[in-house]
Parts: C-alpha cells; structure tokens; sequence
C-alpha cells in the first residue's frame, strides 16, 4: 500500500494553487486543426448595452444566441478570444450520461426535479447538435453515439442500474458485457459498458469558434482581448470596467466557469478548478486505429481518476485523463497519461506524440450544474463537472430563459460557497489519491 501512495504521490507536485494563466494559446490538437476564425477586437471605448455577457465560451456565445432572439443588444467580452478556455481545450465529447450514480442523482434532485434533470440531459446534448445543424458550424460533429465503460463492482453497478433506467425510458442505450466491450472499445481491460447512441463527438474549438461567427451573424458584439476588472451598480444597471473601456448595461451574465475569478464577490467560491489533461498521437496507421472504436464512438470510464479518449478523423487517438493539480497548467507532464493510455491500447505501442494541452473543468461538490442568480438582473452559469460541451450549451439557453423571467429547465440557485474553499486543492489532492488508489483494486 506504502508503494503505491508514494507513486501516486510522485505524479502531482504540491507548490501552489493555480494561478492566472498567461493567454497564449495551448499546444493542442485543436488549435493547429481548426479553422482560424474570426478575430474579435479590444475595447476601447465606452459603450452603453441592454445585455453584458463575461466569457465567450459556450455558456455564455449559447446565451447570446438564444438572447438576440428577444433582444437586438447583446455584447459579449472575453479575456482572450472565443473558445480560449477549457471551451476550445476540451475533448469534444458529447455525453448525455450524467457522472453520479441513479440513487445518488435522484437525492439530489427530488420529485419531479429529477424527471427535468433527466430530461435537461438529453435535450442539451439534442441542442447541440441542432445549433451545429441551424447555424451550419463546421465543427466535424458526428452522432455516433457515447460510451461509459469501467471495471469492478461499483461501476457494473453504476453501468448496469443507469443502462437498464434508459431502456426504461425507451432510450437507444445497450448494456455491453465484458466481450462485447472488449471488441466495441478495442480493450480487454473493463468489465461493462454501455452504448448511448444519443451521444457523439465535435471539434470543441471549432465549435467555439463557429457559435462565435454564429452570434456575430446574428447581431452580437463580441470583443477579444477584453479582461472585466470591475463591477458595480448603477441607477439604471451596471457598469464593468475593462481593461481599456467601460460597459453600462441593464442586464449581466457572468460566463466564466473553471476560469472564474474574483470580478464577482464569492463567485470563485462556489466552484472547484480542476485541471484536465489531453495528449494526442500521431495519425494511427489504419490496422491500429481500425482496432481503437472502429464503430467511431466516444468513451469516457466510469472510475475513482476516469480517462476518456476518442479516435479523431485522420485517426489520432485522443486521450484525456487528469492533469496537474497545482501550479500552472502550461509546464505539462504527460507520462502518467501515456502510461495509462498505453495499459488500455498496448496496440499504440511505438506511437508518437504530437500534442499536449490541459485546460480547466468547472467542478461543484454536490456534482450540480449551477444556474446562481447574483443579484438583481445579475446570473451566473458554471459547474458542468466534466459534461461541458452539452451541459453548458445548455445553461446559455437557460440562462437566456432566467434573463426574460421565463421558467428554466435547471433551477436558478443562490450562491453557495464550497466549505473550506481556501484548502480545494488539498481536497481535490486527497480525492485523486484515493480514486487511483481504489482503481487499483478494482
């Protein structure tokens, strides 16, 4: 046991909580393959708005879209440009399997709150794909369904009570037994799976970057390079003050998530930065890559550290796992997760490495996606605990639904501060130890 605690512990290195990353663009696969999109110039002026939205990834470019729809004044301002945080950095997974266990999910939303929630799961990842369709965002979406795979006794439960639900509710969703995974994922390493044939696949910074052109189209303002210092109230609003302009607006939105910082009081202390991580390889040559998802779904594990993985459309294995918990997310080590992707793949062996990147997951204790009203006119949308391409596609029409004073498929909360927030990495540390730990007994 003392073995195995120092190896886990020599994968992290404790100096420092995150910092504030510099905004130069991550070494990652979708950042040399997308296309370049549209450049968003500075502020530098003040202007007057009727909605005001921080952040441009996929909350808050969801919630433009669905905003203009009722409103002809939208800006939206983003520290760097659209899709530059974990929005354009993640792994282009669409899923809509929730993490937490049945029983668990059902707790935390009682009565009917947990039919809307179920429901909210697979209408986000519906929405999607819909505003891929309408808006004809060339983002290499696929639709060829979602895998939750994992080994032992928790996660058979976890795959078999969540499969046997769906097909309750009439949902394409097949329970795979451990021969039948075996060949669908292309590893002998899991006891059970399940295939959601709802879920699929995206280039995640082109599909930024696409909503981004999407909401310009529509009438938006958008502005890159743009960093909210301040906010404070006003007799007909809010201000914020920028970097090199200022902002008045009636209504306000902070869509910020993993990169939340301290704009809004409180507001960082609701939720858990967590870094992820992703290496890709080089091009698999076709008998390889033929043996990795050949039916060319996603896979996420159901498990204490989870991976989660995908075969690109030149044949790269994607391969995501947790990254580094202290300290910036630019000095990347990646040989746990090569080791690990090589434990589930030894048919890569050999295979070079092309691109590394992490970027940072909003994550909530209770495992709630959260629609906080802030104040008068004033929302917030974060904490999507790794489900982000759907779920926050999501939150951007619900918050447009708060904005109007119509009723929201996801409840709107108050602000709830994490206990001990000052200490999270301590705890997110503890958590990885122990899931690595218990992964190795499963």
């Amino acid at each position: 046991m003392f073995t195995i605690f120092r190896i886990l512990l020599s994968r992290f290195t404790m100096t420092r909580t995150p910092s504030k990353p510099t905004l130069n663009w991550p070494n990652s696969l979708w950042q040399a393959t997308a296309d370049a999109g549209l450049n968003f110039g500075r502020l530098e002026e003040s202007i007057e708005t009727d909605l005001l939205i921080v952040g441009a990834g996929y909350t808050g470019l969801s919630t433009a879209l669905h905003a203009i729809e009722h409103t002809d004044d939208v800006v939206i301002i983003d520290q760097a440009q659209p899709g530059w945080g974990c929005s354009g950095r993640n792994g282009g997974q669409v899923h809509p399997q929730w993490k937490s266990e049945l029983q668990a999910l059902k707790g935390m939303y009682p009565g009917d709150q947990f039919n809307a929630f179920i429901q909210t799961l697979g209408d986000a990842v519906d929405l999607v794909f819909d505003l891929i369709n309408r808006y004809q965002v060339d983002c290499q979406a696929e639709r060829n369904g979602s895998i939750i795979a994992g080994r032992g006794n928790t996660a058979i439960r976890y795959i078999t009570q969540w499969s046997q639900f769906w097909a309750g509710k009439g949902k394409s969703v097949h329970l795979l037994d451990r021969e039948k995974t075996s060949e669908v994922i292309g590893t002998s390493q899991y006891d059970l799976s399940m295939c959601d044939d709802r879920g699929g696949s995206l280039q995640p910074l082109a599909y930024s970057r696409g909503l981004a052109r999407a909401c310009s189209e529509q009438g938006v303002s958008i502005f890159g390079d743009t960093c909210a210092k301040n906010i404070s109230q006003t007799a007909t609003g809010w201000r914020v003050i920028t970097d090199a302009g200022d902002i008045r607006c009636k209504r306000l939105v902070l869509a910020t998530n993993g990169y939340t910082d301290g704009l809004w009081p409180g507001l960082a202390r609701t939720i858990i930065p967590v870094a992820s991580m992703l290496s890709a390889t080089h091009p698999l040559p076709g008998h390889v890559a033929s043996t990795i998802l050949p039916g060319r779904q996603v896979a996420a594990e159901y498990a204490g550290v989870p991976a989660y993985y995908r075969i690109d459309e030149k044949n790269r294995l994607v391969f995501g796992w947790r990254g580094t918990l202290f300290g910036k997310i630019g000095g990347l080590k990646t040989a746990h997760l090569r080791a690990k992707a090589l434990r589930l793949f030894p048919q890569i062996s050999g295979t070079q490495w092309e691109y590394d990147w992490a970027g940072y997951v909003g994550v909530t204790p209770h495992q709630r996606p959260m629609l906080l009203k802030l104040s008068d006119n004033v929302y917030a949308g974060l904490g999507y605990n790794g489900r982000g391409v759907p779920m926050a596609t999501m939150m951007g029409k619900q918050l447009a639904l708060a904005l109007n004073n119509e009723p929201t498929a996801i409840a709107i909360d108050a602000p709830r501060t994490v206990p001990l927030h000052s200490f999270y990495p301590v705890g997110v540390y503890s958590r990885i130890v122990s899931g690595h730990i218990s992964d190795q007994f499963r």
